[in-house]
């Protein structure tokens, strides 16, 4: 009798440790389950809002045949704190949900499958033309207008809300060496279609071109 109660004293803490690491793991198994899962809702989201942006821009901000792989076109806020400017106006209050956002907003690059009839300028050719002005005497904006019409365009990965009905976004134009414009603007998810509800910020150069038309500040 003695020696039985010996073992299950023995093997008590073997089975404690054992449920700890069971529970343990099956904590951090549903939270990466859940983060995949918050990951493919923002694609579908980004997927969406942006398909609507330039929808909604093809004859606007968004109308040049090129759009930059990573947002170039893009101004951002003179603000202290640009997390805490974009949680503001987003009304974001999980701090763990903005860090994701943040992650995701950061790493953004434009694919084929979001802009199929654009022609996307990579970072690679960027450089590409930078040091063909540097070294063999090329116009950077000669070399643009080569391959696109209008200069070309950007747009931010959207940052989301908790509920994904608030977006935070960034688009503009470059059209030149002083010629561009953009907007910060905040979008709503209404009735299964996003709206643009505000416009928080924005810029614009000297002369700016759109279509046949130029407008100056």
């Amino acid at each position: 009798m003695e020696t039985a109660k010996w073992i299950v004293k023995k093997k008590t803490p073997f089975y404690i440790s054992f449920i700890i690491l069971v529970l343990t793991f099956s904590c951090k198994s549903d939270n990466k389950t859940d983060l995949k899962k918050l990951e493919e809702l923002d694609a579908q989201k980004t997927t969406e809002l942006i398909t609507q942006i330039l929808k909604d821009e093809k004859d606007g901000e968004l109308s040049s045949s090129c759009i930059s792989e990573k947002p170039r076109a893009i101004s951002h806020p003179t603000v202290p704190n640009f997390d805490e400017y974009v949680k503001m106006n987003l009304k974001i209050t999980d701090t763990v949900h903005y860090k994701m956002q943040s992650k995701l907003y950061k790493k953004f690059k434009i694919t084929a499958e979001l802009v199929p009839n654009k022609n996307i300028l990579t970072e690679t050719q960027f450089i590409e033309f930078r040091n063909k002005t540097e070294n063999e005497g090329f116009i950077f904006w000669d070399l643009i207008n080569e391959n696109c019409t209008f200069g070309y365009c950007s747009i931010s990965k959207p940052i989301f809300n908790e509920n994904f009905d608030l977006a935070y976004v960034q688009i503009g134009t470059i059209c030149g060496g002083k010629c561009g414009s953009g907007e910060e603007r905040i979008y709503e998810l209404l009735n299964g279609k996003w709206i643009k509800k505000e416009r928080i910020g924005g810029w614009i150069s000297a002369r700016k071109t759109v279509g046949n038309t130029v407008y100056s500040s």
